[in-house]
């Protein structure tokens, strides 16, 4: 089993990429700028990928915006401002997905959406290259994770490890997930000796991709399934990180 990670970035100098090799429990990054190129090739000799970024965009953010670029009204507030906007700038996963107070964010009006613009495009490659992706993350070989999210289910940090200023808890959390990951433990701590926090993303999306194929995340349910095809879902993991690192007989090791 080979999973990917990737915590995309609109410039590809500042994107993380992790591949590990499950089988032969090897861990390496993908050299830097990672151009979409690269990315495309990745993807296509893993099993899963999961990547860190929305994969779609609000449906009611999509339908107002087109009502009106039209010349069409802004379609009417069910409720009063500013309330009225949060259907526009939050997607059902996004909901779905708020723990403790924290939401993912909005793909419509936070600076994510430029890095999400870049998503598009590289669904677009893949389906080029024979790839065609399922933004629920049910099939095919692509699913949308959020490692802030997978930091939290595991009671990790889970924030305060962003940018060169918290580069000393980016280390500390580094080595926390490698003393949890069992059997990569090793490859885990000599992949990120020295990484930044692009890197530890890139590496925690590689595992959530493995949580994926196994069936330990989150998924869709009857009801929201069609909505999660256009907007995307968010795959959280429901076990802890030493479930999903541990061997599995007859589907990876």
């Amino acid at each position: 089993m080979r999973t990917l990670g990737i915590d995309l970035s609109a410039n590809p100098a500042k994107t993380g990429a992790c591949q590990v090799d499950w089988d032969t429990r090897t861990v390496t990054f993908i050299p830097r700028p990672a151009t979409d190129d690269r990315l495309v090739e990745a993807i296509c000799a893993a099993d899963m990928t999961g990547v860190d970024i929305p994969l779609g965009w609000p449906e009611e953010f999509v339908t107002a915006v087109v009502a009106h670029h039209e010349g069409r009204p802004w379609p009417p507030a069910a409720v009063a401002p500013p309330a009225d906007r949060e259907p526009l700038r939050f997607r059902l996963t996004d909901l779905v997905t708020t723990v403790d107070g924290a939401r993912p964010l909005s793909v419509s009006t936070d600076r994510i959406g430029v890095a999400a613009m870049r998503g598009a495009r590289l669904q677009h490659l893949l389906a080029a290259a024979g790839l065609p992706v399922d933004r629920s993350g049910t099939t095919g070989c692509i699913a949308e994770v959020y490692p802030a999210a997978a930091l939290r289910s595991w009671g990790l940090t889970s924030s305060g490890y962003k940018g060169a200023p918290n580069a000393g808890i980016c280390r500390t959390l580094a080595a926390d997930v490698a003393g949890r990951c069992g059997p990569i433990g090793d490859a885990v701590t000599r992949c990120l000796e020295g990484c930044d926090d692009d890197g530890l993303d890139a590496l925690l999306c590689a595992v959530v991709a493995r949580a994926v194929l196994l069936g330990f995340t989150s998924r869709p349910g009857g009801d929201e399934m069609e909505r999660a095809r256009r907007e995307g879902w968010i795959h959280v993991p429901g076990v802890p990180l030493e479930d999903i690192v541990a061997p599995v007989d007859g589907f990876g090791r």
